[in-house]
């Protein structure tokens, strides 16, 4: 009987050697973690997961670490993508952030040092800024239309403070917090008329002692986060364009994916 038993487990053992790993028995690799908008999420592309810059990013900076050609030595970089179109500040708070935070502290304060969140990168505020822009700015540029921004400056600056302090505070300091600025797509699309005011909310200018992305650069400073700067970088061909006036297109999610490869490589 313990004969029959004992070739029972043998059998047994090989057998479960021979399945196929499944997802509870991958491999854990550092990850890299994305939050934001829909620019994060990829809006614009037909393959989002394949074609948006948190996908192609993830894609590069994996062949970065496999440079050397042996596939042996290439860490397993997972990608967390949280991201959600629509996303603004506050919303990131309440529905990315939460999860964004049990993920960091399940990887980083656990025993083990190579799974750890060793990227994340946040593209988050732009849709604060056009909301306030289309309810307040398309009968054209009055006071109104620039308190409007200008509280919105107050709010998503608020929250992005919030935002990268907590990320950096639960990832700790040797994760890598990259937030991107933004480019100007109004040029390429129906809103073309308002490109010049676009420039001024982002970059500062009459009626902005600071534009919005001066506002993530001093922001970013205060939190060791790194940025990676879009504005200026694309042209009219790397946007949707038409009726979309917020979201580049293929040329300009991988113009986009180089910057925060430089910044990160």
């Amino acid at each position: 009987m313990r004969r029959s038993l004992t070739l029972l487990a043998v059998c047994l053992g090989l057998l479960i050697q021979g399945l196929p790993a499944g997802a509870d028995n991958a491999p854990e690799g550092p990850v890299h973690l994305a939050l934001g908008d829909s620019q994060a999420f990829g809006v614009g592309t037909p393959r989002p997961d394949r074609l948006g810059y948190v996908a192609v990013l993830n894609r590069w900076l994996t062949a970065v670490d496999c440079r050397d050609g042996n596939q042996s030595a290439c860490p397993h970089l997972e990608l967390e993508d949280l991201t959600v179109p629509g996303a603004t500040t506050t919303s990131l708070i309440t529905d990315q952030l939460p999860a964004a935070i049990q993920l960091i502290g399940q990887r980083n304060n656990d025993l083990r040092a190579d799974n750890d969140v060793i990227y994340i990168t946040i593209t988050i505020g732009g849709n604060d800024i056009f909301n306030a822009f289309q309810a307040k700015c398309l009968s054209g540029v009055t006071d109104e239309c620039v308190l409007a921004i200008t509280d919105a400056f107050e709010t998503a600056g608020a929250n992005l403070a919030q935002i990268l302090g907590t990320l950096r505070v639960v990832a700790g300091p040797d994760t890598r917090i990259v937030i991107s600025t933004y480019d100007n797509p109004l040029g390429a699309c129906v809103l073309a008329p308002f490109e010049t005011f676009g420039d001024l909310v982002l970059e500062g200018g009459p009626g902005f002692s600071i534009g919005f992305n001066d506002l993530i650069r001093l922001i970013a400073a205060a939190t060791g986060a790194e940025v990676a700067d879009m504005y200026g970088l694309l042209t009219v061909d790397d946007w949707v364009g038409g009726q979309d006036c917020l979201h580049p297109d293929i040329s300009g999610y991988h113009k986009m994916a180089g910057v925060l490869l430089d910044v990160l490589d």
